[in-house]
């Protein structure tokens, strides 16, 4: 039977076994805002291909999906060029949108920009 491994935490000089994100306790929590920033620029880069694949699929009428989509929290795996396989929805909780009503105040702020 093999013999189980433990991981050692990412933090140079630290000893102790990893428990989240690949950190001890004490170093996920030196390292969280970094972490979550890092989550919430990945957010932002998916939510823009998921909107350009979708300006490239329906140019006539992509304001009319991207607001389908999110009212409707489908799947936009395949506006992706490299698929994360994350939802709308899941982009936009990371991006601070949890709740109906904060997506409905998005969707009504949204404008075209005329030079895109």
């Amino acid at each position: 039977m093999p013999s189980s491994q433990i991981k050692i935490c990412l933090e140079t000089g630290c000893r102790n076994a990893q428990t989240t994100k690949g950190y001890c306790r004490l170093h996920y929590l030196k390292n969280w805002k970094g972490l979550k920033s890092e989550a919430h620029k990945k957010a932002a880069e998916r939510l823009n291909r998921y909107v350009e694949g979708i300006v490239k699929k329906y140019p006539d009428r992509y304001m009319e999906v991207i607001r389908k989509d999110l009212r409707g929290k489908k799947d936009f795996e395949p506006f992706l060029d490299d698929p994360a396989g994350e939802d709308v929805q899941g982009i936009m909780e990371d991006l601070g949108y949890t709740d109906d009503e904060s997506i409905e105040r998005l969707l009504n702020n949204l404008r075209i920009n005329k030079e895109f």
